[in-house]
């Protein structure tokens, strides 16, 4: 899903340029859904605009942040999602348990991935940004991932959506969204 353009904050026309993006659509959409009189504005165009952005546009992600706006203005939930995990909670009651939170959503999946996929992602969380082929290899590689195996274990996480491959140059690239990398981090620190 496309999220706002974040060179685009000092525009005279961010408000525009913000409600053009699909994830912005979709928080406008949720937050009318539980306040009818929610509206972007100016004043919070930049606060819809960047939790879109910190969420990745993860589609679940918005629609519970915007769940929210029922109590707090979207720039209040902008400052809180250093703990998107804790915040993104109460979604719909008649959703499937696993639509409920953000984390049961993440749980779900991550438990459905096979040992060696899951030890990978938590493994490949301690890289910030994009990563190649050799760096997982160097950094990732050793038991139960084999350094073998790797492209093949990487190109399952892409193919499932929990890596993003980035071809700007010669060189294969990977990165993860930080919504995931977050996930894996606590994860991996919850295996320690």
């Amino acid at each position: 899903m496309t999220v706002p353009d974040p060179s685009n904050a000092d525009d005279v026309h961010a408000l525009q340029r913000v409600t053009e993006s699909d994830a912005a659509q979709l928080f406008l959409e949720r937050g009318r859904a539980v306040q009818p009189t929610f509206a972007l504005t100016e004043e919070n165009a930049g606060a819809v605009a960047q939790i879109c952005r910190r969420l990745d546009g993860i589609p679940l992600a918005v629609e519970l942040a915007a769940a929210r706006v029922r109590s707090l203005p979207p720039q209040q939930i902008a400052a809180r999602l250093d703990d998107r995990f804790r915040l993104l909670t109460g979604g719909s009651r008649t959703a499937l348990p696993r639509h409920r939170t953000l984390r049961a959503a993440f749980d779900w999946s991550f438990d459905l991935l096979p040992t060696a996929e899951q030890i990978l992602l938590q493994r490949l969380s301690v890289f910030g940004g994009s990563f190649s082929l050799e760096a997982a290899e160097g950094v990732c590689g050793g038991r139960p991932v084999n350094r073998d195996e790797m492209l093949d274990l990487l190109s399952r996480l892409v193919d499932k959506s929990l890596l993003m491959p980035e071809q700007e140059s010669s060189e294969a690239r990977y990165r993860m969204l930080e919504t995931i990398r977050d996930y894996a981090q606590e994860r991996m620190s919850e295996s320690d």
